[in-house]
């Protein structure tokens, strides 16, 4: 039995980095009876408190508490009325990190291919799909084919693949509207100035932006942009083009050809 007239709770309330708001209330109630059809335990069940209109209902549980019933709303938005600005869009937003990673790929796809074969004596077999390496190579000229030079262990014998480095940056912040265009599409090459603080990298490294993902959150859009970090000689322009201005905040204008 539940004396006097019961108050909703907080059990939760989380406001994220970009300002992404989730709240959670709770109300015991007593039904008025136990034997209550699921369709009459609706019809007890309080109402929805009021909240403010930064936040939208996105749950409702309601299951057994204390010899009572206990119903629990979970909502997510923004912090404020949704009209003012509470949250971090994509011109301010401090939620940004980039994760290291390396691919196995083919030793023929290594920028430094053909000085390889040159130096170290290397052949494609007869399909093309691996490369022959002799077990030793002749050093002091830098050339294997060098009757001068004496013989060395090769360090190229059985390598038909290697670690490339590249890794992946994530820019998260929110928006009140979903992202569209290039955004969402992707299949852009960019050399720097990507959104947040992307590490630097080097003339011989770039950006290939993934579509963008995107998440409803009550009230907000939660968008998170990623970026590839090429290998080295970068990511090719004839199949991804390249943003002439440099920059993921510019102009559409590209180079080269672009994937639908």
């Amino acid at each position: 039995m539940i004396y006097g007239k019961p108050r909703v709770i907080i059990v939760n309330d989380v406001t994220d980095l970009i300002g992404i708001r989730t709240l959670v209330l709770s109300q015991l109630w007593q039904p008025s009876r136990g034997d209550l059809t699921q369709d009459q335990l609706d019809q007890e069940q309080p109402d929805m408190p009021k909240v403010s209109g930064g936040v939208l209902l996105v749950g409702e549980q309601t299951r057994p508490s204390e010899g009572a019933m206990r119903t629990t709303w979970t909502f997510q938005g923004i912090k404020g009325d949704g009209k003012s600005v509470t949250f971090k869009d994509r011109s301010n937003s401090l939620d940004y990190a980039f994760e290291p990673g390396f691919a196995q790929v083919s030793i023929q796809r290594h920028p430094q291919f053909q000085s390889l074969l040159s130096i170290y004596g290397g052949f494609p077999d007869n399909d093309g799909q691996r490369v022959i390496w002799p077990q030793t190579y002749q050093s002091s000229s830098g050339s294997a084919l060098s009757s001068s030079s004496q013989s060395q262990p090769n360090p190229m014998f059985g390598v038909n693949e290697y670690f490339r480095m590249e890794g992946t940056y994530r820019f998260r912040y929110a928006s009140l509207t979903k992202p569209n265009g290039s955004l969402l599409v992707g299949s852009r090459i960019f050399n720097g100035n990507l959104p947040g603080d992307a590490p630097e990298l080097d003339t011989d490294h770039n950006w290939l932006q993934l579509p963008t993902l995107f998440k409803r959150r009550g009230l907000i859009y939660e968008i998170l942009e990623q970026y590839w970090m090429s290998g080295r000689g970068g990511w090719p322009v004839p199949v991804y083009g390249i943003i002439s201005t440099n920059s993921a905040f510019g102009s559409t204008n590209l180079q080269g050809a672009t994937l639908a």
